[in-house]
């Protein structure tokens, strides 16, 4: 499951040392879940906010002249009632934009003074190179679901000798990195401990319970009726490698019989559309629900039917992917062509969606988004395309690959802190470059120890942030994966035996299971998640590391 930020862009006018007080030079724009109600007074410009989805966002924007130098700081003051997060962005004149990303929860509900360099921001997306030159507009963003008020005031540059408020950017080598020898520190363990096997009865009894249909699983709890394609398709591989064949065809059948050319309910989970090939959704409900709001799914207490989306799931190429991973292992695994129709009516609409990139290579579109509102985004998505890759390895076409790789290479050259799972599922995709693995272990923006129910435990955030306490624990069962099939086989085994650490004991129709969360806490984006709660995905990477296995080549190890 991939978490989407929220984003609220608002650009501020500087001319020389003074903020430009001129409101007539706004500009503003909102997305359609997206509400801003903008105020300026007395040099405070105030931004009362409501997000309704997990990509809306509101702006407002304006130019910006230079940095007097580059070593020259920008300076504010700034007081929020939020529990989200400010992003401050420099732009340069060919749309290259520097980013860094603060947490607002429980902070400067007074006046706070922030001093912000250059150098305490990082690439992050945009332009001709990742080299900064003239900056060009300056944008503040909240991003993170929810409601609330950021004040900004006496936004000006400052002066060479004030130091930035954050430290500068790059990697935080933990001194231990290299450690020789086992245990904690040293992030190495000599054997893997058993799988706890009522991690796999967790999965059978929310499999049971979780609706009528018995076939797929709620991600979160059995009060949640969101359900994943990518989750499911992870537990369909998890019930493989215990042999439980029927559980892992009941998963597999949904979404084989979904074919129906002749469907006209848009939101139905169904390959086809108006006798369209359009693929399957990211999430729909598992059963019908009318609670009093109009939550998310996750939570219970919202409106929608049963095996429909409520209006913005999209169907994106990645989970296609991961699902066509779990009709490959059923076909390697039990040497039947039992799901070759779908599996073939999959294939062929990703590779429909193949386009080739003028800078070198190509790669797979992303799909429909937003309930099917449009088709594509502009560019291809690395992590879907490190899926598409290795995927395409499996069925033999080389050189769809090989083009998808092409492009992944071009794309990552010279990139610096990317996403964890850009690093994991390389090695797995690529069966090479384990040294990949070492950027997120050896620094500590990504690797976190902290305690969970009274353990020290050790484990990964999805981004490079220093600031955030909080483990990943999907992030946390595919580093182990990796480090077990192509690196450090003892790390893996280490990161492994972290996950034994987060089991949580519940009961569900009087029969004893054991589970996992998706993350220790609720920082860092994560304010959806009950710890407290299983999460399947979680469960699945825990019983696929337990057992060796790379889901993306189909391997035991």
């Amino acid at each position: 499951m991939k978490i989407m930020n929220i984003k609220i862009f608002i650009i501020i006018f500087l001319a020389g040392n003074a903020f430009c007080a001129d409101f007539n030079s706004w500009q503003s724009a909102h997305s359609s879940g997206g509400t801003i109600n903008f105020s300026q007074s007395d040099n405070i410009l105030t931004i009362d906010y409501v997000l309704q989805g997990n990509e809306d966002w509101v702006m407002i924007e304006t130019d910006s002249p230079d940095f007097p130098a580059k070593n020259i700081p920008l300076i504010f003051d700034v007081k929020a009632d939020s529990n989200e997060f400010l992003e401050i962005k420099f732009i340069d004149n060919d749309g290259t934009i520097f980013w860094r990303k603060i947490s607002l929860k429980d902070k400067y509900k007074n006046w706070t003074k922030l001093v912000f360099s250059l150098s305490s921001t990082e690439y992050g997306w945009g332009g001709k190179d990742s080299s900064f030159d003239i900056l060009s507009k300056l944008n503040f963003a909240v991003s993170g679901a929810g409601k609330g008020t950021v004040s900004i005031k006496n936004v000006k540059f400052g002066s060479a000798d004030e130091k930035s408020t954050f430290p500068l950017i790059g990697p935080v080598l933990d001194p231990n990195r290299e450690l020789p020898g086992f245990g904690f520190e040293q992030r190495r363990n000599e054997k893997l401990l058993p799988e706890d096997k009522l991690v796999l009865e967790y999965l059978k009894q929310v499999q049971d319970a979780g609706s009528k249909e018995k076939q797929l699983l709620p991600s979160m709890g059995l009060e949640d009726i969101e359900a994943q394609t990518f989750n499911n398709s992870l537990v369909a591989m998890a019930f493989m490698l215990h042999n439980e064949k029927e559980r892992a065809e009941r998963i597999l059948n949904l979404y084989a019989n979904a074919i129906d050319e002749n469907n006209t309910d848009i939101a139905l989970q169904n390959f086809y559309y108006n006798g369209e090939a359009r693929g399957f959704f990211q999430w729909v409900a598992i059963r019908d629900c009318n609670g009093p709001s109009d939550g998310e799914l996750h939570t219970g207490n919202c409106k929608a039917k049963a095996w429909h989306h409520i209006g913005k799931a999209d169907r994106w190429m990645g989970d296609m992917v991961w699902l066509m991973f779990a009709y490959k292992f059923y076909e390697k695994e039990y040497n039947s062509n039992k799901y070759d129709e779908i599996t073939s009516l999959i294939k062929n609409l990703l590779v429909s969606w193949y386009k080739d990139d003028l800078a070198g290579g190509g790669y797979i579109q992303h799909g429909w988004r937003k309930g099917d509102s449009r088709l594509h985004e502009d560019g291809g998505h690395h992590e879907g395309n490190i899926d598409a890759y290795a995927l395409f390895k499996l069925t033999g076409d080389l050189q769809i690959a090989e083009k998808i790789k092409q492009w992944l290479d071009l794309q990552f050259k010279d990139k610096k802190d990317l996403p964890l799972d850009l690093y994991t599922w390389r090695v797995l995709a690529y069966g090479t470059n384990p040294e990949l693995l070492d950027i997120p272990d050896y620094d500590l923006r990504f690797r976190k120890t902290l305690t969970f129910n009274g353990k020290k435990v050790t484990g990964f955030y999805h981004y490079p942030d220093f600031e955030i306490e909080n483990i990943w624990l999907d992030g946390t069962g595919h580093i182990a994966c990796a480090y077990i099939a192509y690196g450090d086989k003892l790390r893996g085994y280490f990161y492994a035996n972290q996950l034994d650490n987060f089991l949580i004991e519940k009961t569900i129709n009087n029969v004893n299971v054991k589970t996992l969360p998706y993350t220790a806490n609720k920082t860092g984006g994560y304010e959806w998640v009950d710890s407290n709660k299983g999460f399947i995905s979680v469960c699945a990477w825990y019983i696929i590391a337990k057992n060796k296995f790379n889901p993306m080549n189909l391997e035991r190890y």
